[in-house]
């Protein structure tokens, strides 16, 4: 569990702090992002997360799509999680939920929030994971197409 929910975190924050591009319709963080993070629990346990991959929509100032990380946790095995994210764009800011849906949208769960910022093809942002108490640090930067 506390591996699904990093990694959504995780996730949650590369969408967070996607780059900036002005345009006719503000800041683009639509598009393929990969990275890596750390992450620490409330009784002093470190997470490394080794890869973040993360594919952003984008509709107006509104971000969505989905995530894959690995993280590890400890000197336990690497885990692989995914996760979905939805989130707002104001200038160079992002907040938004991460989570999953087990279907069509209502049925989504909200695992953590998330706050980043964008600059140039470079994201980095923060996430709270709700479920247990974990804070996660990432940074993301722009695949090229």
């Amino acid at each position: 569990m506390k591996f699904k929910v990093l990694s959504i975190l995780a996730i949650g924050l590369l969408f967070v702090f996607a780059p900036v591009y002005a345009g006719k319709g503000g800041p683009i963080a639509e598009g393929y992002w990969q990275g890596a993070g750390q992450a620490i629990y409330p009784d002093g346990t470190t997470a490394d997360i080794t890869r973040v991959e993360a594919w952003l929509f984008q509709d107006g100032n509104f971000i969505y799509g989905g995530a894959e990380f690995e993280v590890i946790i400890g000197d336990n095995d690497p885990m692989t999680q995914e996760g979905q994210i939805s989130a707002h764009i104001q200038g160079n800011v992002i907040k938004g939920v991460l989570g999953g849906c087990y279907g069509p949208a209502p049925d989504c769960l909200g695992g953590g929030t998330f706050e980043g910022k964008l600059s140039g093809n470079k994201m980095t942002g923060t996430v709270l994971d709700l479920s247990d108490g974990s804070t996660s640090i990432m940074v993301l930067h722009r695949a090229p197409n």
